[in-house]
């Protein structure tokens, strides 16, 4: 099917970005800042989301050297998504996946969460295609955001996902 139209802003973005480092902060990790060619990379990788069911592993490019998380929601009302229930939705992994701090490293169920937290990552750029796909029901939010350096390193869990900041 073809892409959904990009619904990519400057506020989307910085939504994104007040999430994202809101979390970090709660783990000791420094803000992100945005990065054009990583919006430039996540507006393209959310495109080519939109043109596959759910959450399938989008064609083209790749990561290019870039962390990905992806979101997808579907709903009846006419709006896209929030890049804040996004966020929400993969640092809560911390608790759904169960992310063992004794032992730490990548599993996928925490993957996303370690990537929000990853304390080598310095930038950040996301993407947003949203609408209804071939005409049809229901609205359909697809969301990437790319991340620079790429977190999600074995052997440097420890390192960069800090334990919560006071617990």
């Amino acid at each position: 099917r073809p892409p959904l139209p990009d619904t990519t802003d400057e506020a989307f973005n910085e939504e994104c970005l007040a999430a994202h480092n809101s979390y970090r902060a709660q783990h000791g990790a420094p803000p992100l800042v945005l990065d054009d060619a990583a919006i430039a990379h996540a507006m393209q990788r959310a495109q080519a989301a939109s043109t596959l069911d759910g959450l399938a592993t989008p064609p083209g490019p790749g990561s290019k050297g870039y962390g990905e998380n992806r979101y997808w929601f579907a709903t009846y009302e006419n709006e896209p998504a929030s890049c804040a229930e996004a966020v929400k939705l993969w640092y809560e992994q911390r608790w759904t996946g169960g992310y063992d701090w004794d032992r730490p490293g990548y599993s996928p169920g925490t993957g996303a969460f370690t990537q929000v937290v990853w304390k080598d990552t310095d930038v950040l750029g996301c993407g947003r295609a949203s609408g209804h796909p071939e005409g049809r029901e229901p609205y359909q939010t697809f969301i990437v955001c790319s991340y620079g350096p790429a977190g999600n390193i074995i052997g440097r869990f420890r390192a960069n996902v800090g334990e919560p900041v006071g617990g």
